[in-house]
């Protein structure tokens, strides 16, 4: 789906894939923003955000025709809810385990409970929880299996990611599940299964493209090649599952 349609941003409301008494898996499609801060006093100016403006319905968030936050959907969907006890409480950051791109979409994990929350913290802490993703990335990538060690820098004024020696560690694993080339034409491109370790803003896309084989259709780390992949391709090419 273009998601991005003669100006508006068209966006699924999110639907629950799994769910336990503690935790749930949520379906996010691009155009939901999943931005949250470790502190209470800088996630009220998310809150603040959301009574600011006066929405009252989930739905009207999604149909909003623009990037909305994720935690305003959950705040408002399961407003006083008592299976979904967290998610209206920024406190525990609407029950967010983890972060993605607005405009990566897939399956993201939220706590229900506190219980729920802070398991699912300390899992991703502990790396006993691993984010698993699908990509579609330029060239035939000649190994099968694959690992990429370098350190990442981020840019917090241009929110743009660098391969740097100053940068945190991050490991990414990539398995290559097929190669592919457009009908017509002569490019061939990858789709792999990638695995990251760590969780650094824009991992998979700096760490394919570092290694020369960047994701379809991403504006910041392959502007080489984007105007060309977005006439058949409209959105990033990346999904978490």
């Amino acid at each position: 789906m273009d998601w991005r349609l003669g100006g508006a941003v068209v966006k699924e409301e999110p639907k629950i894939l799994w769910q336990d008494r503690h935790v749930a898996v949520l379906s996010k499609s691009a155009g939901w923003i999943v931005a949250i801060s470790r502190s209470p006093e800088q996630n009220k100016f998310f809150d603040k955000l959301l009574r600011d403006r006066g929405v009252t319905d989930a739905q009207e968030l999604s149909d909003s025709g623009q990037c909305e936050h994720l935690c305003h959907w959950l705040a408002l969907n399961f407003k006083g809810s008592a299976d979904f006890q967290v998610c209206s409480d920024l406190n525990y950051e609407w029950g967010i385990a983890h972060r993605l791109d607005v405009d990566t979409s897939g399956a993201i994990m939220i706590g229900k409970t506190v219980e729920g929350f802070n398991h699912l913290r300390e899992s991703f802490k502990t790396h006993n929880v691993f984010k698993e993703y699908i990509c579609l990335v330029h060239g035939s990538v000649q190994q099968e299996t694959g690992q990429v060690d370098a350190r990442i820098h981020w840019d917090e004024a241009t929110n743009t990611s660098y391969v740097a020696p100053k940068g945190l560690w991050a490991q990414t694993f990539y398995y290559v599940l097929g190669r592919y080339r457009l009908k017509g034409g002569s490019k061939i491109f990858s789709l792999c299964r990638v695995v990251i370790v760590t969780g650094r803003t824009h991992q998979i896309r700096l760490h394919m493209s570092s290694i020369g084989h960047p994701l379809v259709s991403d504006t910041k780390y392959n502007q080489k090649h984007c105007k060309t992949d977005l006439m058949w391709c409209p959105r990033l090419f990346l999904h978490a599952w």
